[in-house]
């Protein structure tokens, strides 16, 4: 099971060009993974909302530790105010496996364009949703680890 956190770009930008459709688009997929049956497959998934600024950026960046982290938005904010958060910077280079900026609208600007900035980052367009989910790693995962190699007994072919 992922537990995976959805931020959403609320900034003015993200009201235009039916970039409210395609949020809402991508949070109804999103929130369909928590139903699946298959556990291995299923999705826990909490959501916050992000004003654009540098300011609650940084706040919001003290909340993510150790969780998977989809940032829905444009790019506009994050080359606007955020290319000079040193917060932010530092928590990407350090979780580059469990965040992904996911680029919504037609006029999305492709943050990984700024390189010297953000040189870590992992960006997809909103329609790639469920590949990022998919390559966010389990949570459980590492939780389970410790216990799978004590599950193997002598019955299974182990000696």
């Amino acid at each position: 099971m992922k537990e995976i956190c959805a931020v959403v770009d609320v900034s003015g930008s993200m009201c235009t060009m039916g970039k409210p459709s395609v949020l809402g688009n991508v949070m109804q997929t999103l929130s369909t993974l928590q139903n699946i049956k298959d556990e291995s497959q299923r999705i826990v998934l909490s959501k916050m909302q992000w004003d654009g600024s540098k300011e609650s950026l940084e706040s919001l960046v003290q909340q993510w530790e150790e969780k998977n982290v989809l940032l829905l938005t444009d790019g506009y904010a994050l080359s606007d105010f955020c290319r000079t958060s040193s917060s932010f910077k530092k928590y990407i280079a350090s979780n580059t496996n469990r965040f992904f900026v996911v680029l919504c609208g037609g006029d999305a600007l492709d943050v990984s364009l700024f390189k010297k900035d953000f040189k870590e980052m992992h960006v997809v367009n909103a329609r790639d949703i469920l590949y990022a989910v998919e390559l966010l790693p389990d949570n459980s995962a590492s939780r389970s680890a410790a216990h799978s190699c004590d599950a193997v007994s002598d019955k299974d072919g182990w000696e």
